[in-house]
Formats: C-alpha cells, structure tokens, sequence
C-alpha cells in the first residue's frame, strides 16, 4: 500500500500524477467492499442474512461490494511500477530507501493503530465485545505495531485490519532493495525468474500472503521496465494494450479466483497503468492536479475508514442498528466523500509533517570540521 509523496521520494523524479490516481480509486473501491462493516454488529462479528439488501445501490455497484478486496493487488502493482520508476533509474543507499519508507508510512499507522485499540477497548466495555476483529489482544498489537502481523497467516484481521497488506508489502520492499542491483542488470530475463518463482510460491504455498505481494509488485516492476522499452512506439502501445484487456477479458470469462488472479487482474490492471503512464504528460494540467490531489488521500482512505467505521458505530449501538442508516441512498454517497475529505485533512495535518519530521531527524549531520569549514 505505500505510496511515495512524489514518485522520486523528494528527488525532483516526475510525479505520475494520473497513476496516484489510480490508486486513489482503489482505495475507494475499498470502502464499498467494507461496507459490509455497518451489517457486522454482533458479538459473533458475522455479516446478518440480509445484509446485501443494505448496500445501496447494489445492482449497480455489485462488482465493488463483492471483488474491492482485489483494489489491494492494484496497489502492489503500482507500488512495483513506481518503485522500479525512481529506484532503477538513480543510486540511493539503504539508509536513504529505509528512512523514506518509514517516514511514509509508520506515522499514520501507529495514529490508527492507537486510534483502534482506544475504540476496540471502549467497545468492549459497552458491549461486551469487539467490533469486526476478534484477534485484540497484547500479542497482536506486538505484531502489529512492528508491521508483522500478517507476514504469516494468523488464523485473521486484528485491531486496523486493512494494514495486513502493508505489512506484507514492506517484506518485499526489502526483497526488491536486496535484489534492485541484480535485476537492473539482468533486465527481462531476470525480471521473469523472479515473477515465475513469485507465482509458484503464490500457487503452492498457504502459509503467507508475501509471495502473493510479491508476484504482483514484480509484475509493476515488469510494466515500468516495458513502458521505457515502448518508448514512442505508439501503435506496438495501442496492440499491446489491446491485446492484454483481450487477455484479462479472457481470464475474467474463464471464471475462477485462480485466472482472475494470474491472469485478469494483472492484465487488465497492467493495461490501465501502462495507458495511464502513456498519456500522463499529455493529459490536462487540471486533471493531473485533481489526481494527485486524490493520490494524496490514498493511505488516509484506506487506515482511516476502519477506526471511522467504529466510531459511528459506537455512537449508534445498542440503540440503533447502524445498518439501518447505511442503507440509506444518501449516506453510501456522503461515506465517500467525506472519507476522502478526512482522509485529505490526515495528509495535510498528520502524514506530510510527520514525513518531514522524520526524514529532517534521520538525516546526515556534518561533521565538526566540515561546518567549521562551513
């Protein structure tokens, strides 16, 4: 889920502003698929029978309420793209790529972290139980304060659920720093081992979610490296986008979570990103500003809809069943937008000067004789 401020982590690289975009709209796709939270109101944390009749809109927006959960493989994806973007084409050291990752996204974590386990414990004195988790316990704040909650398969979600995938995602981070230097040097060929062996841990394995990760931040990595080749080969672009929406069309028809997963979404994800990075430096400038605006809202939207969730919802149990008011026309819409508008004021009040404060604490400082010399 991590996301830069600017693709070259503040290193002047052009920001791909249509791509942060992208993101954004995944995030949201997101809060359509859990608003099932709203239905899950009793002490078993399951979702009542007629759930479904309290979606708003649900003919119309089905694919959202039942397949947003596949918005995080997007996530990945760019996340490869974007990484392979700033970190193949410069040298940067360890301590540099470290602190940036961290500056990015350990701040809000541990605000909604802290801000779930406040909501968690009060739930459990009013009602006798949690909300939508039920693993909140000493052991699972350990894990997931160090971002480790789910780099094994833990029997489910606790405390800020949606930070599974970061916490899978900065375990291939270092699985991409360590093998940045290799990969620019091998280049296709080494790029294709590392996916091939990424989808045969995916395939075989079920204890972790990381190769799953991994499989699909590599593929981004793949895009970027196509998107150079492509250059301005404009009409091998246009067949080659043609031809992968025909193959995830076909992966899509095929049925199955397994060609949905291998074969649709990274096509049919791919030859959006791709598109989107062929037109970004023509498109409008007011449409590149509105995207990366709703970039910026990306990581708010997806750590902060859960503790929002559970505060609207405490203010209604017991007395009035929140799913009640969630089936309401009105309110699927007012959700989104002020999910993004929190999600906006996190950026500006918390993220960006948090992520500045960090990197000013974490930089170099010179020596005595180099400020004398100063």
């Amino acid at each position: 889920m991590g996301q830069a401020a600017r693709n070259g982590e503040g290193t002047g690289t052009a920001r791909m502003a249509l791509i942060d975009g992208l993101r954004a709209l995944a995030a949201i796709a997101v809060l359509f698929y859990h608003y099932m939270h709203f239905a899950m109101t009793g002490p078993d944390r399951g979702r009542f029978v007629e759930y479904l009749a309290y979606q708003p809109f649900r003919p119309w927006l089905a694919l959202l309420y039942d397949y947003g959960f596949y918005a995080v493989e997007i996530f990945w994806m760019i996340s490869g793209f974007v990484f392979a973007a700033v970190y193949f084409a410069r040298d940067a050291d360890t301590r540099e790529f470290a602190v940036n990752r961290l500056a990015r996204l350990y701040p809000l974590h541990l605000v909604t972290l802290l801000a779930v386990t406040g909501l968690q414990a009060l739930a459990l004195s009013r009602l006798g139980y949690t909300l939508f988790y039920d693993n909140n316990d000493l052991a699972h704040f350990a894990r997931q304060l160090v971002f480790a909650s789910d780099w094994v398969e833990a029997g489910g979600h606790s405390f800020n659920g949606p930070i599974w995938s970061v916490s899978v995602e900065v375990t291939v981070y270092a699985l991409f720093w360590i093998l940045r230097d290799p990969l620019r040097r091998m280049g296709a060929a080494g790029l294709a081992a590392v996916i091939g062996l990424c989808l045969l841990a995916n395939v075989f394995g079920t204890v972790s979610r990381i190769p799953t990760c991994a499989f699909y931040f590599f593929c981004g990595t793949a895009l970027l490296r196509l998107h150079a080749w492509l250059g301005r080969r404009e009409v091998l672009r246009v067949a080659l986008l043609a031809g992968s929406a025909i193959v995830g069309a076909a992966g899509l028809a095929a049925g199955g979570a397994l060609a949905r997963e291998v074969i649709a979404l990274p096509f049919l994800a791919g030859a959006a990103i791709l598109a989107l990075a062929a037109i970004e430096h023509r498109a409008d400038t007011r449409l590149r500003a509105a995207a990366q605006w709703l970039g910026d809202c990306t990581y708010g939207i997806y750590l902060w809809h859960v503790p929002l969730q559970l505060a609207l919802m405490l203010a209604l149990l017991p007395t009035y069943n929140p799913a009640t008011l969630a089936a309401q026309g009105w309110f699927l819409p007012l959700w989104i937008v002020f999910m993004v508008g929190w999600a906006r004021l996190s950026f500006v009040w918390i993220e960006r000067p948090a992520r500045e404060w960090m990197r000013h604490l974490a930089r170099p400082r010179p020596g005595p004789g180099l400020a004398a010399s100063a």
